[in-house]
């Protein structure tokens, strides 16, 4: 079942929904649908528990080094550093 309601947008959303929508082709009402649709998968997914497991003699360490990949640069391998001690430290919080 579909529900409908009316929306009232500023006059410069309005023009851009309008065209983005006709530019895929697509209605104003599957254009907003869509990106709400897309809005709340993305909310969801970030509420999502995560569930970490490690290696108990992982866990014992404070100091881990990551390989670093041939092609990461200095901030893609930072930032997967930061994400691994961050990962770590959950864990060990149980």
């Amino acid at each position: 079942m579909r529900d409908a309601f009316t929306m009232r947008f500023q006059s410069e959303v309005a023009e851009f929904v309008q065209a983005q929508a006709s530019a895929a082709n697509r209605s104003v009402t599957n254009f907003v649908e869509t990106l709400l649709l897309r809005e709340k998968r993305r909310l969801e997914e970030s509420q999502r528990e995560l569930t970490v497991q490690a290696a108990a003699d992982l866990l014992r360490h404070e100091r881990h080094d990551l390989v670093r990949d041939a092609d990461e640069g200095d901030a893609e391998y930072a930032a997967r550093s930061e994400l691994f001690r961050a990962l770590l430290d959950h864990a060990r919080q149980g």
